[in-house]
């Protein structure tokens, strides 16, 4: 048991280098083991909130008994703290970080032409580090099972014809969905092969991945009265950020950069939302 209580001391010379700046932080405990890496737009004040949960929450009590010594490492933003815990966590595996992890081996939906003309959903592992992967695919998962209860959801809710899409066996007659009136019946000639195709295609609209639309390494800019970050991505893959803007597309990628379903996320997300970018065309 770890005591969590007021009557354990917080150390404030654990905050006294913290500025209230975007950034990543590191604990290390006793034996300068990494415990714990997280972010924040704000440094100081989200180190200081751990502390002031640990009273009421066992895993911050326990990770705030542990620590013994803090860094932490300024971005010029938020994208910036984002990309870099992410890499960090995956990289490193730190004891308290237990919710990003490593999928080197994604799976994703392809749509095939059967012998009847029908698409049909297959699971396809993509190779994530060839160009151009994501051309037709829907959805990226961690596991099948997270890929099929997916389209699981998306079939029934659509009334697709499971046994079409691949999720029930049979070959004649109406499937099982049709005689429950969950189907409308591409499996015995009620619905035609267009219909049904453009309903699948429609339903998994939403999953459709981006295929990379860029001729050339994409940089996006991040910017702080303190400093300005360039991160470098390519095929959704964010090689490395420099503190410096990038004159060619001839650059040394960090370590261990590759395609990561984390980062990719947030790379769509904040460049829907408009940051700024730039694309460096490819060195000919």
């Amino acid at each position: 048991m770890y005591p969590d209580s007021d009557a354990s001391p917080v150390d404030p010379g654990l905050f006294a280098d913290l500025p209230t700046l975007p950034g990543i932080y590191r604990f290390f405990g006793e034996q300068d083991e990494l415990l714990y890496v997280g972010k924040s737009i704000n440094l100081r004040q989200r180190v200081k909130s751990h502390f002031s949960a640990r009273h009421r929450d066992k895993k911050e009590g326990r990770l705030c008994y542990l620590t013994r010594r803090i860094e932490h490492q300024v971005t010029a933003g938020e994208l910036g703290a984002l990309l870099l815990e992410n890499r960090e966590i995956k990289q490193r595996q730190p004891i308290f970080n237990r919710r990003q992890r490593r999928y080197r081996q994604l799976h994703t939906w392809r749509l095939e032409i059967d012998a009847r003309g029908f698409l049909v959903p297959v699971l396809y592992r993509p190779l994530v580090d060839d160009d151009g992967w994501q051309q037709d695919s829907f959805g990226l998962f961690r596991s099948p099972r997270q890929a099929k209860t997916m389209l699981d959801s998306k079939v029934r809710d659509a009334a697709l014809c499971p046994r079409i899409c691949g999720m029930e066996t049979g070959r004649h007659g109406a499937c099982f969905a049709h005689q429950l009136g969950r189907c409308q019946g591409a499996c015995c000639g009620k619905e035609t092969r267009n219909s049904h195709n453009q309903r699948l295609r429609k339903t998994l609209e939403d999953q459709h991945i981006h295929a990379w639309p860029y001729s050339g390494m994409l940089v996006i800019r991040e910017e702080s009265p303190r400093q300005t970050d360039y991160h470098l991505i390519d095929q959704w893959c964010h090689l490395t950020t420099l503190q410096r803007q990038p004159e060619s597309a001839v650059i040394t990628p960090d370590a261990d950069a590759s395609f990561d379903l984390d980062s990719y996320r947030m790379l769509i997300r904040f460049l829907d939302q408009g940051v700024e970018h730039f694309v460096l065309p490819p060195e000919t």
